[in-house]
């Protein structure tokens, strides 16, 4: 019987070495007026949300109960939203949960904060009754939609396009190129018109006519070559312009 797709694909994420990009660190809940059982039967749902997350590669908690003893209590005494995305930099994580276990007024809560390493921070709460089996899943799947849903637009608007500056770059001097190569063509046109009238202005030049229309005729020779580099490069840099312009489309 083949696996389900979303286990397979845990399986993967698992298998995979999380890279700064994608790390997620879910901090070990704190609790308040509510039993470490069911503390932990919290984290550990809204740990297998985070796990579900398509752009999360979740740290298991034994690499995150050792990471915290390496670090001291560094990580305890924070603020504010800066301190905390200072945090996630030096872990070296993408983003950082952090969670409150909560059993006042007799219900069982979780208040949820996501610190992104780039600077935002996004709250959530949700209940979990204990008397209703999966509850405490739903709940918690819901809850990080709701504080994961900024930090992926966010994120979406901070990326820098790509740039369309060497198209158009290219595409302005394969312009420039072209219109050069036409006026040295247009000239060459002229020089040579005006030598086969008649001889031009060489007609005067007496014994010198030879040299002279020679001259002229080595002219119009020298713009026509300039002419058709300066087109055929213009046209390079036009093609080249395009390439670049597809290659850069997302």
């Amino acid at each position: 019987m083949s696996l389900p797709a979303s286990l397979l694909l845990m399986l993967l994420r698992m298998s995979a070495p999380c890279d700064a990009n994608t790390r997620v660190v879910l901090m070990p809940f704190e609790r308040l007026a509510l039993p470490s059982e069911d503390a932990r039967e919290l984290e550990d749902a809204t740990r297998r949300a985070v796990a579900a997350l398509p752009d999360a590669c979740l740290e298991s908690r034994e690499d995150t109960l050792a990471r915290l003893r390496g670090s001291g209590a560094a990580l305890t005494a924070c603020g504010d939203a800066e301190c905390r995305s200072a945090q996630a930099s030096a872990l070296g994580v993408r983003r950082l949960v952090r969670g409150v276990a909560l059993g006042v007024g007799g219900k069982r809560s979780v208040a949820l904060t996501v610190t992104d390493a780039r600077g935002p921070e996004t709250r959530a709460q949700f209940e979990a009754p204990a008397t209703t089996p999966g509850e405490a899943d739903a709940r918690a799947r819901q809850a990080l939609h709701q504080v994961w849903s900024p930090l992926v637009t966010a994120q979406a608007t901070r990326e820098p396009q790509r740039s369309s500056v060497l198209p158009r770059v290219l595409w302005g001097a394969g312009g420039a190129a072209l219109l050069a190569g036409v006026g040295f063509g247009l000239a060459a046109r002229s020089t040579e018109s005006k030598v086969s009238r008649n001889g031009g202005e060489c007609a005067t030049a007496g014994q010198s006519f030879a040299d002279c229309f020679e001259s002229r005729l080595e002219a119009g020779r020298r713009q026509a070559r300039t002419s058709n580099v300066l087109l055929g490069v213009g046209a390079l840099l036009g093609v080249g312009g395009a390439v670049s312009f597809i290659w850069e489309l997302p």
